[in-house]
């Protein structure tokens, strides 16, 4: 009987894929996640004796406040040989769920007035260690801006994103019917492709300034008399209205590529079908073109809005990231080590959390509610 020959070659093509997303996406998420959740904080281990190798009788937190009930003085050997006086303290403390406390620690450990007279002191070294906690969600959640961000956000994925659908599935149509010069309206739609999310912002600041592009029009055919100012903190819906329009001229031709290569697994059948039934354009689009796009505009919907969480260089051109900020704003803020920002990682890496959890949630909702027929009949 002939054994059955182990096909490696499937292993081997899928190897590189699952180690780039070890490296990649899993390590840097579980390091995020670790920041996030993960506090690095002090414990001074109290002794059972004046001795570094006593056993451990207790732990106590940073600048918790503790009684001085007892001191001796040691002579420590230097590294060179020679000695020098130092104290060991008796003391006496509550940990934060209430327990006592009762031990010795080292001079180095404490902060003490005096070293011979005082009888309080308080922990200020110990070993480090690290601890899960919610600290970091709390205060981001409590943080004053996050409300905003949050809220910024989510009115430009609402504004955003049907724009940009209704005019990547017009786009689309427009190159699928293959008209004469199509191919010119493919490079105009192309163009924004390869300019960067900053570029495209400081496109859009040109148009909207005092001096740009749109107040020099409207004085020109006499609608109004003086420039107007967009770009304010008394004009914030302006400024939604300017990255709106920023993203919608920047990313649409993403979408678009994506319905493209949807429409072109159609067959053509199908279409021809519908025309000779008498379907006008609208029904076609809605009875067979939608339905049979749902596997591509689930792709698109899913990248779409992951984009639209990580917006951020577009909205610091246009509004400079103060009046008006957004999620992706918030976690650079809190990680930037310079003056404008706070070089907290922790905040940051909880801000990037967040963003990555609810992206994954809108995620999980597209693939729910946009399925196919035969992805509906096998639940």
């Amino acid at each position: 009987m002939n054994k059955k020959k182990w096909n490696l070659a499937p292993y081997l093509l899928i190897l590189p894929s699952f180690i780039y997303l070890a490296v990649f996406f899993a390590w840097p998420m579980v390091r995020s996640l670790q920041l996030a959740f993960v506090r690095d904080s002090q414990i001074l281990p109290v002794l059972a004796e004046a001795d570094p190798d006593a056993d451990v009788v207790g732990r106590l937190e940073m600048q918790t406040q503790v009684a001085v009930v007892d001191r001796t003085r040691l002579d420590e050997v230097l590294p060179n040989g020679r000695t020098r006086p130092v104290y060991w303290f008796k003391i006496v403390g509550e940990t934060e769920g209430g327990e006592q406390i009762e031990g010795w620690t080292h001079q180095k450990n404490v902060f003490i007035e005096s070293r011979t007279t005082s009888e309080t002191a308080r922990v200020t070294s110990g070993e480090g260690a690290k601890e899960w906690t919610l600290d970091y969600v709390e205060r981001m959640v409590n943080d004053y801006r996050f409300t905003n961000a949050l809220k910024t956000t989510l009115i430009l994925i609402v504004l955003i994103l049907p724009i940009q659908f209704v005019l990547a599935i017009v786009m689309a149509l427009v190159l699928q019917a293959q008209l004469r010069g199509s191919t010119i309206f493919l490079y105009i739609y192309a163009i924004p492709l390869g300019i960067s999310d900053l570029a495209a912002g400081l496109v859009w600041v040109s148009i909207f300034t005092q001096r740009g592009f749109l107040n020099t029009f409207l004085q020109q055919i006499g609608i109004i008399n003086e420039p107007f100012i967009y770009l304010s903190a008394d004009h914030e819906n302006w400024m939604i209205v300017a990255i709106v329009l920023a993203e919608v001229w920047r990313a649409t031709s993403i979408v678009m590529v994506i319905v493209v290569s949807g429409l072109q697994a159609i067959p053509r059948e199908y279409l021809e079908a519908g025309e000779l039934f008498g379907a006008s354009l609208w029904q076609r689009l809605r009875h067979i073109i939608l339905p049979l796009l749902k596997p591509s505009l689930q792709v698109a919907l899913i990248l779409r809005t992951i984009l639209a969480f990580q917006v951020f260089a577009v909205v610091v051109a246009i509004t400079g990231g103060r009046v008006l900020t957004v999620l992706a704003y918030e976690t650079y803020r809190w990680y930037d080590p310079g003056d404008s920002g706070f070089n907290n990682p922790n905040m940051a890496a909880a801000y990037a959390g967040f963003i990555m959890l609810i992206s994954l949630a809108f995620a999980v909702f597209y693939l729910r509610t946009v399925r196919t027929q035969e992805e509906a009949a096998r639940e």
